[in-house]
């Protein structure tokens, strides 16, 4: 912003009369001090932030890099502005000097002509040279003009033919400055003081520039417009005496408003209904700054710059805050369509509990999700139809499994009571062959309901182990065939499962070589009367531990033949 300043305030320099840029260059001193206020606040906000545990810390304002150029532009238009004023000055001299003049010829003329058309000529000749130069110091040009003035009255007033050639002028002239009476009359009813200023200045004006009237009349019509005159300046007078009186408790006023200002700004403003509120208060400190009394002119335009700044930088943080949150709910919302469309994906699977692991997770990814704002509302629809899709068809499909299942139990009860009445052979592999071959049955039968399958289960390996009793197979036969029952189990009840044992096996490999590897460190502690048994003891743990590992590598290689 101040760079733009600095060119916006070099190109008004070029310039070639630096009198018609005033008012722009005052607009840009404004600009530049109200930019200047929002950097001491920012950098006042930045050193307290810093010295939180050191309140005694002094503060001291950084300028602006650009600071220095300003002041010389400053300095520039300051040479200009006066080199222009002692021209305009030395001008106005030499146009004082002129006019002079022309009021001595003017007077001389009036005294001096006797040839009345030379005379007349001559004195529309200074007429014109009069009106076409310039203005003069303007404490001189009250007396000036009343001589010029003076000087026509009694041009025409000592020409023999005034009569026949002014008689209609004079009239002209009496009839235009009783009008300027009537306006000065109606100026009671103009209530604004500025107006009133202006006019009043205009009609002064207007009345010293109209030429002479009747001389019987010229003193009566002065004293009217004049004391007229004087009751409304008497009342402008009056106001501003007022507004002087009443300057410096406005001042504070407004001191007071800009330290508001100062306070709404250390507040740290996060939410909506935060912002919001504190816009309003702004707003309203705006109020009443425009309702506040007049202060002079010089005092309030640097309060003014400074509390227009401190409420920009309010707006401009406003707007920061909200880009920011557009900018956030634009993520959430890309999110949220992401997650709606993998909702989408999934609410045709008709893998159960894949699935409903996905449409639970995303569940939980929304939640941890912000909000899209004003699309917040349209994708929670789209999601939430999505996942009732889903869980809509899950519950009809397992609806229509409940009849299944329990079909399912009465062929596994059925299954049960077969083998539990099957009398053994005697011939072990014949008899091996056929507990496989009820293990495939067994498996080839689905899913029974969820509340039965404890019970199922515990009667089924109670069937296993009687049978497997009666053969008197060792252990580790039964463990496998047990093992390889579960295997086939698994990999007909779960994709992830064969992966998830697995990984039990891993663990309970690392676990078994841990405390082997603790056995063995604790032999060597084991010495003296009575540590032989002790470190037999763990001997044994220690091959137990071994030889579990040996048939725990069995099982995985089982799982990776599956």
């Amino acid at each position: 912003m101040k760079a733009e300043l600095i060119e916006k305030f070099t190109s008004v320099l070029q310039a070639e009369d630096i009198m018609s840029v005033r008012d722009q260059v005052r607009t840009i001193r404004g600009e530049w001090k109200s930019e200047t206020t929002k950097e001491k606040h920012i950098q006042l906000e930045e050193f307290r932030a810093v010295n939180l545990e050191n309140p005694d810390a002094e503060f001291t304002y950084t300028p602006h890099e650009l600071e220095g150029k300003f002041q010389e532009l400053l300095k520039e238009y300051e040479d200009k502005i006066q080199e222009a004023g002692k021209k305009l000055a030395a001008e106005r001299a030499r146009n004082f000097e002129i006019k002079t003049d022309l009021c001595d010829r003017m007077e001389r003329l009036s005294k001096s002509e006797e040839n009345i058309g030379k005379a007349f000529s001559v004195q529309k000749e200074i007429k014109e040279y009069w009106d076409a130069t310039g203005d003069v110091p303007g404490d001189k040009y009250p007396a000036l003009i009343e001589r010029w003035n003076k000087a026509n009255q009694d041009f025409f007033y000592h020409i023999n033919i005034y009569k026949e050639l002014q008689a209609n002028d004079l009239k002209v002239n009496q009839k235009r400055k009783e009008e300027l009476i009537s306006q000065v009359a109606e100026l009671t009813a103009i209530e604004s003081i500025n107006e009133l200023e202006v006019l009043v200045r205009k009609l002064q004006r207007e009345w010293l520039e109209i030429g002479p009237v009747p001389k019987e009349i010229f003193k009566e019509l002065g004293d009217t417009f004049f004391n007229a005159l004087r009751v409304e300046q008497e009342r402008i007078q009056a106001h501003y005496d007022v507004l002087n009186k009443n300057s410096e408790e406005n001042l504070a006023k407004k001191q007071t408003l800009i330290e508001k200002m100062k306070e709404v700004l250390a507040i740290e403003l996060g939410q909506h209904a935060s912002w919001n509120k504190w816009t309003d208060e702004v707003m309203k400190l705006q109020e009443e700054w425009r309702t506040t009394g007049w202060v002079k002119k010089k005092e309030n335009e640097e309060l003014w710059q400074e509390f227009r700044g401190l409420c920009d930088l309010f707006f401009a943080k406003r707007t920061e805050f909200y880009e920011a949150k557009k900018k956030l709910a634009e993520a959430n919302k890309i999110a949220k369509e992401a997650i709606v469309a993998e909702a989408k994906k999934i609410q045709e699977s008709d893998d159960w509990k894949k699935a409903t692991d996905a449409i639970k997770q995303l569940q939980e990814k929304w939640k941890t999700v912000g909000s899209a704002d004003k699309e917040e509302q349209k994708l929670w629809q789209r999601f939430r139809s999505a996942c009732d899709l889903f869980f809509q068809r899950k519950k009809e499909h397992f609806g229509e499994l409940s009849g299944q299942q329990e079909e399912n139990l009465l062929l596994k009860e059925a299954l049960l009571t077969e083998l539990e009445n099957t009398e053994l052979t005697g011939n072990k592999g014949t008899d091996l062959n056929m507990l496989r071959e009820f293990n495939e049955k067994w498996q080839a039968i689905g899913h029974v309901p969820r509340e039965k399958y404890a019970t199922i289960q515990a009667r089924h390996k109670a069937a296993l182990d009687v049978k497997y009793g009666k053969l008197n197979t060792d252990r580790k036969e039964q463990e496998m065939t047990r093992f390889k029952a579960r295997v086939s189990n698994i990999k007909s009840t779960s994709e992830t499962g064969v992966r998830k044992e697995r990984n039990i096996l891993r663990d309970k490999i690392d676990k078994l070589n841990q405390d082997i590897k603790q056995y063995e460190n604790n032999i060597g502690f084991f010495t003296g009367k009575g540590a032989e048994s002790m470190r037999k003891e763990i001997e044994k743990k220690i091959k137990a531990a071994q030889r579990e590992i040996s048939e725990i590598k069995e099982k995985m290689s089982l799982l990776n033949e599956e």
